[in-house]
């Protein structure tokens, strides 16, 4: 004997059921995968930033151990270049104008 009308629609309604459960519980994941993903971005953008200053940083340790071991002359000569960067500033400035 063939399944009644209404015990076939109510079985696929029960399915349909589910189906939408299932479908509303794989939207909230993704929503919240999503929002961790971002989370996760701006981690990575904000460490290679933290990355790239310590490199920065490093070479400039580098480059300030190879003009001067003592640190009285390192001080001196992170100092000279500083005065240097802003002479030449002040250079493209004077050619701006």
């Amino acid at each position: 004997m063939a399944p009644s009308l209404l015990s076939v629609l109510e079985s696929m309604r029960v399915k349909i059921g589910a189906l939408k459960e299932s479908v509303d519980e794989l939207r909230a994941r993704n929503r919240m995968l999503e929002e961790e993903n971002e989370v996760l971005r701006r981690t990575i953008e904000d460490t290679a930033r933290e990355r790239d200053k310590a490199k920065l940083e490093s070479d400039f340790l580098a480059v300030s151990h190879r003009l001067a071991q003592d640190p009285d002359t390192i001080i001196d000569a992170r100092r000279l270049i500083g005065r240097l960067i802003r002479n030449i500033d002040r250079c493209i400035e004077m050619l701006k104008e």
